[in-house]
């Protein structure tokens, strides 16, 4: 089973402008959805769509608002099972797309969670994540120290979970630290980590060192990945972008349904490019088309990197 833990879910509302943002004028919408927001969320989310993969979202949500959020799990046959905060609402966001491509985001902090939350958390993980199992844990909510992210990340593991984590900052710092199973930094995330002119995959191997199958994101550019002792670089090709947003997300389904079938860290990180380069034709945070992936296959180039 794959369990995708989002402990700051969101409700994101989607506006795509007619033009581009522009101050002090009257912008035009063109059209606006309401869709799911949280890394891991998007996860589940788009497993459900390729199929044949068990799996369970879980995490916090806020009590005031939780049937706008359940409504938009279920518009994704989404199995999931939150932890329920009272008095409380899930953090809303809204994205402002340009006709152009560019975004804007604005987002409340979201949940605020108590030490009685945290216990109900990690007694889920005890009661129902075991061997065998996959957890795609996202960063968390307020009150959710870096502390508690490794406690979190320790329990995981002695549950003999395989363990991937899309965080950043602070708590990629943990991840690396605790030697998980996969983390998929960007480019400026790696920059972050180890500031100079050494060239990326040089910086990648560092963290390999510690997470041999880490994958570094490389956004229009594909993904960098390392087999034994030689980097590679993933290329998709290029497609109509509706909206980027939720690409690495995508990328992260296709790796770890990759990891529960079994396959090689060649053919996980290629799963990932199909799920990306579908979703950024698509405008949903978290939609991808199977009919999408035979184009995207068959012109994705590979290539070493020396």
């Amino acid at each position: 089973m794959i369990y995708t833990i989002t402990p700051n879910p969101a409700i994101d509302r989607i506006v795509y402008l007619e033009g581009d943002l522009t101050p002090e004028k009257n912008n035009i919408t063109k059209e606006r959805y309401v869709d799911l927001g949280g890394k891991p969320t998007h996860v589940s989310a788009i497993l459900e769509q390729l199929g044949d993969t068990p799996n369970r979202a879980t995490g916090f949500s806020g009590e005031l608002n939780k049937a706008e959020l359940v409504s938009i799990f279920d518009k994704y046959h989404m199995n999931h099972e939150f932890i329920n905060i009272p008095d409380q609402r899930t953090r809303e966001s809204i994205i402002v797309i340009n006709n152009s491509g560019g975004s804007y985001m604005i987002t409340e902090r979201g949940l605020k969670v108590s030490d009685s939350d945290k216990a109900k958390l990690y007694s889920y993980i005890k009661e129902n994540i075991h061997s065998e199992d996959i957890a795609v844990v996202g960063k968390p909510a307020q009150g959710f120290s870096v502390e508690d992210f490794r406690y979190l990340i320790r329990l995981l593991k002695e549950q003999n979970a395989y363990v991937a984590c899309d965080v950043a900052g602070e708590y990629l710092t943990v991840a690396i630290e605790e030697k998980i199973d996969f983390i998929k930094p960007n480019k400026h995330e790696m920059n972050d980590l180890f500031p100079g002119d050494e060239p990326i995959h040089q910086k990648f191997n560092r963290i390999c060192e510690k997470v041999p199958n880490a994958v570094c994101s490389l956004g229009s550019e594909g993904a960098l990945y390392k087999v034994e002792n030689t980097f590679y670089q993933a290329v998709p090709p290029k497609v109509e972008v509706q909206s980027d947003t939720g690409a690495g997300d995508a990328f992260v389904t296709g790796y770890i349904y990759g990891v529960a079938n079994g396959y090689d860290i060649s053919d996980r990180v290629k799963w990932g490019i199909l799920c990306s380069a579908s979703k950024v034709q698509h405008y949903s945070s978290c939609q991808i088309n199977k009919e999408d992936f035979n184009f995207i296959e068959n012109n994705l180039k590979i290539h070493e990197v020396i």
